[in-house]
């Protein structure tokens, strides 16, 4: 079966000046397990121009194509304008539509500007989007069997004005298409490997669409499919899921967006264990991945940000003589850290890590990206591992953080 084709144009010249577009990766994941097949993004200037052109190519491929950004009250705000060229339709103030944008003024006081009208300007023939969320309202506009979706491009704003319009558009491209959809994340192996043990996967199920893709230490796969009806789709998606758990399930962490440190919260909750940890090159980067999960205080203490050796003594308990032997960047010192951080703040586990970050510091026997993250506990059970990272600082500290936390996670099984 066909799935539908969908499209994204991401408007605004700070995208292409280097901010990051978190729009792609929201949009993709939900139209995806709604049923479509992702044809591609293209990100565009703020100009009437560039925008209609992206539009159009867009259009001429995709059955929906969702735009987002441009309907603001500012100069640059140009995606009415551009919508209107591109569909060769009017643009034209709707006085009810500006009567609604003054009352949500209104409510707050505050004095609207003479140039808000614009988000009063409609396209001829659109049906207009409630924003319950802000000041610019979104449109759906229908051309030749295709759908045109104008979405404000605050995540606040956006993401829940698509969940509300998702249904029609469904309705609308996707009636009849059911999609089977699987995704695993693993960490603690290469990318390489994973593919390499992923591909008999692959080579069976010729009508999937697979991706992977790696970040930060970790491994992303995913396949997705469509069948004739519900239960069908339910039955591939479970076979499916066997097969690639088979495949690299030593290395899973989680499934869907399950992050490497809900999964070790996951863990420790369940056993009824406590973490604490210790950091140096990466500065409380460790203690913050695990403090963004809802609920940690359940199982997490808290952490030495141990920099200085004098710190990592005083506060940990390493011994001046280790390291005077080992040097802080050791086996021997990372394991030490952990250790006293389970010691010196009573948990049941401490994590450690301990490296050359760079972009300088770096010696001939201790190279720049050289790592050490260590586990003790529960129990008398200790673990270290010693890791040689390539890339610049944020990428050895961030890699440095996910391999502590894999550690951690094997630990607790």
């Amino acid at each position: 079966m066909r799935p539908p084709k969908a499209a994204l144009v991401c408007v605004g010249s700070e995208l292409l000046a280097g901010q990051i577009n978190t729009h792609q990766a929201w949009l993709s994941t939900r139209l995806r397990r709604a049923g479509f097949e992702m044809l591609g993004e293209e990100s565009v200037l703020d100009d009437v121009a560039a925008i209609a052109a992206a539009m159009r190519r867009a259009l001429a491929k995709a059955d929906a194509v969702i735009v987002c950004g441009g309907l603001g009250p500012t100069f640059d705000d140009l995606t009415r304008e551009a919508a209107a060229r591109a569909l060769k339709r009017t643009l034209s103030f709707k006085p009810a539509l500006w009567r609604e944008i003054l009352k949500r003024f209104a409510r707050y006081r505050m004095k609207v500007p003479e140039q808000n009208k614009r988000q009063a300007m409609v396209v001829g023939g659109a049906q207009v989007l409630e924003n319950s969320n802000g000041s610019a309202p979104g449109q759906r506009l229908r051309a030749a069997g295709r759908t045109l979706l104008l979405l404000p491009g605050p995540p606040s704003e956006m993401y829940p004005m698509f969940e509300a319009v998702l249904p029609t558009l469904v309705r609308d491209h996707a009636r009849g298409v059911h999609a089977a959809a699987f995704s695993v994340r693993l960490s603690g192996v290469p990318e390489s490997i994973a593919d390499e043990r992923l591909d008999p996967v692959r080579a069976r199920w010729p009508q999937a669409r697979f991706t992977i893709l790696a970040s930060g230490g970790e491994v992303s796969f995913h396949a997705a499919l469509t069948a004739r009806s519900a239960t069908a789709a339910r039955a591939a998606r479970e076979r499916l899921r066997r097969e690639i758990l088979d495949a690299v399930g030593e290395f899973a962490h989680g499934e869907g967006d399950e992050t490497l440190e809900f999964a070790l919260g996951a863990r420790l909750k369940r056993k009824g264990l406590t973490l604490a940890v210790a950091e140096s090159c990466t500065g409380g980067l460790m203690g913050g991945r695990l403090t963004a999960v809802a609920g940690s205080s359940a199982y997490f203490l808290g952490g030495v940000i141990s920099y200085a050796n004098s710190v990592k003594t005083k506060s940990l308990g390493v011994p001046s003589k280790l390291l005077a032997r080992f040097g802080a960047v050791s086996a021997e010192c990372a394991a030490a850290m952990a250790r006293g951080a389970r010691k010196s703040i009573g948990a049941d586990m401490g994590a450690a890590i301990t490296g050359v970050a760079g972009p300088d510091g770096g010696t001939k026997e201790k190279p720049v990206g050289l790592v050490f993250v260590a586990v003790s506990g529960p129990g008398r059970a200790e673990a270290v591992k010693r890791l040689e990272i390539n890339g610049p600082r944020d990428a050895v500290r961030g890699r440095a953080v996910t391999a502590a936390l894999r550690l951690a996670f094997d630990a607790v099984r």
